[in-house]
């Protein structure tokens, strides 16, 4: 740990995250992946299906549907053009990986886009990795195979 910060205090600071997420953020479907390493060996071969999820329901999420303040995005470590990201906050447990994905009640999502289920995309760290108290997550809607 680099010290700066005590550690009680990130704590505290992380739970002031998850009260922001529960109070301000809408309900949804959070879906993890949790055979990722199993099927790393494999990895080109590897087909979305073979992925195995756990599922938490009724979990919150905050989203920032078009971000378009090109400053906080610079701040971010996103440097995009022609597209307006969707950002995402989630509360600090569980621990959400990439490839993770949520389904959103279809009345909080904008009409532009014509899916309910965002994907993980991009983990956007600020901070340091033993200070991070609010962890960003690009998002981008999911693309799945038509049967």
């Amino acid at each position: 740990m680099s010290g700066i910060i005590p550690h009680p205090t990130i704590d505290v600071l992380r739970k002031f995250n998850d009260l922001a997420v529960q109070i301000y953020g809408v309900e949804c479907t959070l879906f993890i992946p949790r055979n990722l390493t199993s099927l790393e060996h494999n990895d080109a071969y590897t087909s979305p299906s073979s992925i195995l999820y756990t599922e938490y329901v009724h979990q919150k999420v905050r989203v920032n549907w078009a971000e378009k303040n090109i400053h906080r995005l610079r701040k971010l470590g996103m440097f995009v053009e022609g597209e307006t990201p969707i950002i995402g906050y989630f509360k600090n447990f569980p621990e959400v990986l990439l490839q993770s994905y949520i389904q959103v009640p279809i009345e909080y999502i904008p009409d532009k886009f014509d899916t309910d289920c965002f994907e993980v995309v991009d983990v956007l760290m600020k901070g340091t990795f033993d200070a991070e108290v609010i962890r960003p997550y690009k998002l981008a809607p999911l693309r799945r195979k038509n049967k």
